[in-house]
């Protein structure tokens, strides 16, 4: 696929992935604004300008002889109206002016004044029947928006800031809820879905000296059969089960690997006794990278090229070499005589990086180009140890292809969704820390270009169907956790900010900040929001100039 496909399906998947999850997110606010009688005045598809929409909703308001009208009242049903009203002896709306709607009756309609604007559905003489709850599309299809009657106004009627303060609370924060939610729905769905994965052992290769897995006594050969009661069938469920425990104590069930010495180079290395046995480990949250080197001084740091490339047979003394007249130093230089032989060719004076598949002429040379040169090359000079300090691989392994029945799909789905709670609480933690995690290797934070170049590369990936729609729901179930948690936070112009505004006027007993200091201070929020979001865009673009690919 081109890099225009990519950018066409990371576009439409972007905007079937996050799209709805912003609907929800503010239905969440519009379900409980109107349970608690807040008036609300539009809900918006995507944000403007709009495209169009309808009307729904009936207030009805009284007209007399001293009600003025600037429409002709004879052609006033079906037009869009806004209607100045007051409120009579008893209590009912009483139209005190009649006019065209024009443009900022909708903010005016939202501070809370006495207008009422909407689509005119009858109009007797007496009263004005209005549906005045309009349902809006709009150009841009990021998401969707709630309008509400005076949010920091507590004298208008059926207003936000009229309410009880626990009322506004849940309010504000129920599209977070709704948010934190979708993730336990969705997770169960998506392993009801037959899909192909691979399971067999878990096996231990390798352990590295001083980790973890070494003091717990796990060595290679051990088959991992469960981890904190999680059974492990594949390298990912063992990965995850790893990553949800970081900095916690977690109990391994093995099977011991005894080395059947005598076997053939086909034959298992290992034999089983059936004999399980229970340790416990802390996996790390920064575990070590040791730099590989020709000879060692400090062991605590380095690891000699022979030991290391047991552990990962890319690592080398050097990634790079220059193309020169005549090479002295082969870990570093290459002849031009050489290098025009090399697949594809360079030149004097290029600088060759060590890569898998040379594909650029000039910059790369292929891995085994580079042994051939130099047994020294590799792709990276460090090897970086993972979070327990162990290398698995996966044994007696078959394709399955099934999904879960309704009774299992649920709670292994909850667990699933309250694991994904915890990986975004590690994340965000690696990120604070500077975690070395290899879990979390990759962009610490990703914006809006991020997630259309991830769902992108999903889009045109080579798999089929069934994988393509679980790994976007589960990436959906992860977003939406994340608009959760992001929104829940105390910053100003989103829902946590609005909310902790609350708790400044709980803790001011009554007194609230002016409307005018609270819009000032979300306004800046807001600004900031945007400029935050517009570094991480200027990173995604980078990256993706870069080539730099998610997978």
């Amino acid at each position: 696929m081109t890099m225009l496909e990519t950018l066409f399906f990371g576009v439409i998947t972007f905007i079937i992935v996050l799209g709805p999850l912003v609907i929800l997110h503010e239905l969440g606010h519009l379900w409980t604004a109107r349970g608690f009688g807040v008036k609300t005045l539009e809900f918006g598809f995507g944000f403007p300008p709009r495209v169009g929409g309808f009307w729904t909703g009936q207030t009805t308001i009284l007209v007399d002889e001293s009600t003025l009208f600037e429409i002709d009242s004879r052609s006033l049903e079906g037009k869009t109206a806004t209607i100045k009203t007051l409120f009579d002896d008893h209590g009912r709306l009483l139209a005190v002016n009649v006019r065209h709607r024009q443009k900022g009756d909708d903010s005016e309609a939202s501070s809370g004044a006495q207008i009422v604007t909407g689509k005119v559905r009858s109009f007797d003489g007496k009263k004005i029947v209005v549906a005045d709850m309009l349902w809006s599309f709009n150009w841009l299809p990021l998401g969707g928006f709630v309008r509400m009657v005076g949010e920091e106004s507590s004298q208008a009627d059926g207003s936000l800031g009229s309410k009880p303060y626990w009322q506004r609370i849940v309010v504000m924060g129920s599209g977070a809820l709704v948010n934190a939610l979708i993730p336990f729905v969705l997770l169960p769905v998506v392993l009801m879905i037959p899909s192909e994965k691979t399971v067999g052992d878990v096996v231990i290769v390798q352990v590295f000296p001083g980790s973890p897995a070494d003091e717990a006594g796990i060595r290679p050969g051990d088959k991992v059969i469960k981890v904190d009661g999680r059974k492990i069938e594949n390298i990912a469920g063992l990965q995850q089960a790893v990553t949800v425990k970081l900095g916690a104590e977690s109990t391994w069930e093995i099977e011991p690997g005894i080395p059947n010495i005598f076997a053939r180079p086909a034959e298992p290395q290992y034999q089983y006794a059936g004999k399980i046995e229970k340790v416990n480990l802390v996996p790390r949250w920064k575990p070590p990278s040791k730099k590989v080197v020709a000879t060692s001084s400090n062991l605590d740091n380095e690891i000699l090229l022979a030991n290391a490339r047991v552990y990962d047979a890319r690592v080398g003394l050097n990634t790079k070499i220059t193309v020169v007249e005549t090479a002295v130093d082969t870990l570093t230089q290459i002849s031009k005589e050489k290098a025009a032989l090399l697949n594809p060719p360079a030149s004097l004076g290029d600088v060759l990086q060590v890569v898998d598949v040379a594909v650029e002429a000039g910059k790369h040379i292929s891995l085994v180009d580079a042994r051939l040169h130099d047994n020294g090359l590799g792709i990276k000079t460090d090897v970086q140890e993972g979070a327990t300090g162990v290398q698995i691989s996966i044994e007696n392994g078959q394709l399955v292809n099934k999904g879960l029945n309704l009774f299992n799909a649920f709670p292994i789905g909850w667990r699933h969704a309250l694991d994904t709670v915890v990986l975004t609480r590690n994340a965000l933690t690696t990120s604070i820390i500077g975690s070395s995690n290899p879990q979390f290797a990759g962009p610490s934070t990703v914006g809006p270009i991020g997630i259309g170049q991830l769902t992108g590369e999903i889009a045109v990936a080579d798999a089929g169907l069934s994988s393509k729609i679980i790994t976007f729901a589960t990436l959906a179930a992860t977003l939406s956790l994340s608009l959760a948690i992001l929104n829940i936070l105390p910053i100003p112009a989103l829902d946590g900010g609005r909310i902790f505004f609350v708790f400044v006027e709980i803790a001011r007993r009554g007194k609230r900040i002016s409307p005018d200091r609270e819009g000032l201070v979300h306004l800046i929020g807001f600004a900031l929001l945007i400029g935050i979001i517009a570094l991480i865009s200027v990173e995604d673009v980078t990256r993706i100039i870069r080539g730099e690919s998610f997978f």
